[in-house]
C-alpha cells in the first residue's frame, strides 16, 4: 500500500495502464470521425470520389483499398501504388486509390439524411447537390 493510497503499487499500475489504454482508445475514436469527416468532405467538394465510396476502405493517409474490382495479387497492390520494385511482397488484396481517384464503379447508397445537421453542414453537404456518378479517368491528385 502506498502512503497516500489504499491501493497496493501493483493495483495503482493495473489502473493506471487502464486509464492509459482507454485514453488511447478514446484517441483513436476521434481521430477516426476526424478523419471520415476529411473524407465526407472530399465527397461533398469533389463528388464522386474514392473518398465518397461505398467500395473503398481507408484507415489512414486518404488512401484505401478498392474493393469494386476484387482481390488481386500483392504484386497488384504494390502497382496499384505505383511500386516497381520491392523485397516485401504483400498479400493478396484489394487494390489502393487515393481518395480523389474517381473511376466507373462509384457507388453511394448511403442515406446522408441520417446525420446530425451540423455534421452535415461541416461536410458541406447539399441535398441539392447529390453528385453524379463520374466518368472513368487515370489518376487524380
Amino acid at each position: 500500500m502506498g502512503k497516500w493510497s489504499k491501493y497496493s503499487a501493483d493495483e495503482m499500475e493495473r489502473r493506471r495502464a487502464a486509464s492509459v489504454k482507454e485514453l488511447r482508445r478514446m484517441d483513436d475514436a476521434a481521430w477516426q470521425v476526424k478523419y471520415q469527416q476529411t473524407c465526407d468532405a472530399l465527397y461533398w467538394e469533389f463528388g464522386p470520389c474514392c473518398g465518397g465510396c461505398d467500395h473503398w476502405d481507408s484507415s489512414e493517409g486518404l488512401t484505401g483499398g478498392c474493393s469494386a474490382n476484387g482481390l488481386v495479387s500483392g504484386a497488384d497492390v504494390l502497382r496499384s501504388m505505383d511500386i516497381s520494385f520491392s523485397s516485401y511482397m504483400p498479400p493478396p488484396g484489394f487494390p489502393a486509390t487515393k481518395a480523389k481517384f474517381r473511376c466507373g464503379k462509384f457507388k453511394d447508397d448511403f442515406d446522408w439524411q441520417s446525420l446530425p445537421a451540423e455534421y452535415l453542414k461541416s461536410i458541406g453537404y447539399r441535398p441539392d447537390r447529390i453528385p453524379a456518378p463520374p466518368p472513368p479517368q487515370e489518376d487524380a491528385e
